[in-house]
């Protein structure tokens, strides 16, 4: 199985789509935001730059594509032969897509990936910023609660159509 490109590079889109809702005046956007995040109503005011918001795009595709590897548990095949497609096609490799590839493509799975990296990535790197930056519980649960979202609907796109058979 080979990435699927398009879909690697729509899963990236999610952060924007959640933080869409997530964010909005009637969840945890406006006032409220403004007191748990701590930033100041001009800060919030002022727009994004657009190398920023570039760099923001970047950075969800190399999250996108982690959550890939995370994922599609063939891409560890993949990378065993060096990236070399005809090699998954006979041999070892072959032998073990034959048998294994295409399981563990389901919303379930999807799920169950979505919650690991949740719990074993965005919360101990979440966890130092609320420690050293002396943020709040609230700060910390609404962050995390947005990055489980995010990452499990990623990886359950990524697990139904992110992989290519090859």
């Amino acid at each position: 199985m080979t990435p699927n490109i398009l879909v690697i590079l729509g899963a990236a889109l999610i952060p924007f789509l959640v933080a869409f809702i997530w964010f909005h005046k009637s969840v945890f956007g406006g006032e409220r935001w403004h007191i748990i995040s701590e930033m100041s109503a001009e800060k919030a005011a002022s727009p994004v730059k657009p190398l920023k918001l570039f760099l923001s795009i970047v950075l969800n595709v190399f999250l996108s594509f982690g959550m890939y590897l995370f994922s599609i548990h063939e891409a560890g095949v993949f990378g065993m032969v060096g990236g070399d497609t005809a090699l998954m096609k006979t041999g070892t490799a072959a032998a073990f897509l034959a048998e294994y590839g295409g399981d563990f493509h389901t919303v379930t799975h999807g799920l169950a990936h979505g919650l690991g990296a949740t719990l074993f990535f965005a919360l101990p790197f979440l966890g130092y910023v609320v420690i050293f930056e002396k943020k709040s519980a609230k700060y910390f649960w609404v962050y995390l609660s947005y990055w489980l979202v995010c990452l499990t609907l990623m990886s359950i796109v990524i697990c139904l159509w992110g992989a290519v058979p090859v």
